[in-house]
Formats: C-alpha cells, sequence, structure tokens
C-alpha cells in the first residue's frame, strides 16, 4: 500500500516537472516567434521607409526638373517678349518721328510741304517730292535735321519747274506709291507695316525687313503687278 502511494507521487512529480518543461518551452518558442515577427516588421518598415524615401527622391527631382523647363520656357518667352517689344517700338518711334517732321514743316511758313512726302525708318528720314527752289530743299532738310529722334535725312527732293512732264511723272509716281501700298496691305503674307515703298519715274524700290525670303519674293511680285510699275528695286532684308 506504501510502495502503491510512493509511485503515485512520484509520477505526480514527473507529470509536473514535465508540464513545468512543456510550459517554459511555450515560453520560449512564443518568445523566438515573436522576436522574429518583431524583427520582420522591422525589416519590411525599413524597406517600406526606403521605398517612400526613394519616391520622394524622384518626385523632388520631377519638381526641380518642371520648375527648371519652366524657368527656362519663361526665359525664352520673356526675350521673345522683349525683342517683339523691341522692333515695335522701333516702328511706333519712327511713325512718331514721320509725324513731327509732317507738322513741322506744314507749321513753317517757309517751306512749302504740300508736295513734300515722308518716311522714317530706323530714324533715318527720306524727304521726296517736289519744292519751289534748291534753297527752299536745302530749308527743309534743315528743318527736318532738328525734329528729335531723326538720324539723318534722305534727300530725295526735286525743284518743280515749268516741265508738265515731269510733274506728270511725279504725279504718276505717287499713284504708283500709293497702289503697291494699299496692295500689300491687302496681302495677308507680307509685313506690309515694315515694307517702305519709293517710287521715281515709275521704278519702285521696297525696302525694310521681312521674315523670310518667300515674303520678299511675294512683295517684289506684287508690286511687278501694279499697273504702271516700271521695274521693282528689292532692297528688302532678311530678319535674322
Amino acid at each position: 500500500m506504501k510502495n502503491t502511494k510512493f509511485s503515485y507521487s512520484m509520477m505526480a512529480v514527473v507529470l509536473s516537472s514535465a508540464l513545468a518543461s512543456g510550459g517554459v518551452l511555450a515560453e520560449d518558442t512564443m518568445s523566438d516567434k515573436a522576436s522574429m515577427m518583431s524583427t520582420k516588421a522591422e525589416n519590411a518598415a525599413e524597406r517600406t521607409g526606403d521605398k517612400l524615401d526613394h519616391a520622394a527622391d524622384k518626385a523632388g527631382n520631377a519638381v526641380d526638373n518642371t520648375v527648371d523647363k519652366a524657368d527656362n520656357l519663361a526665359e525664352l518667352t520673356g526675350d521673345k517678349v522683349e525683342r517683339a517689344a523691341e522692333k515695335t517700338g522701333d516702328f511706333m518711334n519712327d511713325s512718331l518721328i514721320t509725324t513731327k517732321v509732317k507738322a513741322e514743316l506744314l507749321g513753317d511758313d517757309a517751306v512749302e510741304s504740300g508736295d513734300i512726302s515722308v518716311e522714317t525708318e530706323n530714324g533715318v528720314v527720306t524727304l521726296s517730292g517736289f519744292v519751289v527752289s534748291q534753297e527752299n530743299a536745302m530749308y527743309a532738310i534743315e528743318v527736318t535735321e532738328k525734329v528729335e529722334g531723326v538720324q539723318s535725312v534722305s534727300d530725295k527732293l526735286k525743284v518743280k519747274g515749268d516741265d508738265e512732264q515731269s510733274l506728270k511723272e511725279y504725279a504718276d509716281d505717287t499713284m504708283i506709291t500709293s497702289a503697291v501700298k494699299a496692295k500689300l496691305l491687302t496681302d495677308d503674307k507680307v509685313p506690309s507695316l515694315g515694307v517702305s515703298v519709293e517710287t521715281q519715274d515709275g521704278v519702285v524700290q521696297l525696302t525694310g525687313e521681312v521674315e523670310s525670303a518667300a515674303q520678299s519674293t511675294q512683295a517684289e511680285n506684287i508690286t511687278k503687278g501694279v499697273d504702271g510699275v516700271k521695274s521693282v528695286k528689292n532692297d528688302l532684308t532678311i530678319k535674322q
């Protein structure tokens, strides 16, 4: 009977030890798994962080590139606007000079300006037409030279005479010039505001700037087609 009780006691001790060992083993296993999961989570978080950093770098570079392109575009656009403004300013200045010269000639009683034509290009004023004498022509030039903005004066004035043929030729030349200008204005391929037209004895001279050789040829062909034009001197230049 005592041996039986002793056996039961030993079995209880063994079972308790086994259970205790199993509990420790289970606890160690759980701890190992938890540690592994924690490590995996940290690695995953690190990889995710790297990806986010990489994506942020790419986004930052893309933004920088976009800003650089925008700056370059703005700079190019600004240059074009500035050049266009300069050209427009030159044209407006020439128009203003022409207006001032005409006003000075009309306001001076010593100048018979009714037959004087005034054109300006880059500050160079061209006087053409007829005056009563060579002295009157020189005086008209002096008046023109005193106008603000005038760089120089091109004298194409003629002295009126009793030769009716000369007067008729002048009238014909004036009509031809007007007709050529009107034709150029109606053509949408030629920048007519940049083209100056002068006619002498039926010979038409074209000066100024155009965008291309095609526009220069077009302006010349239009001029040749005007009645009364004997020939065309094409001095148009191509813009660089």
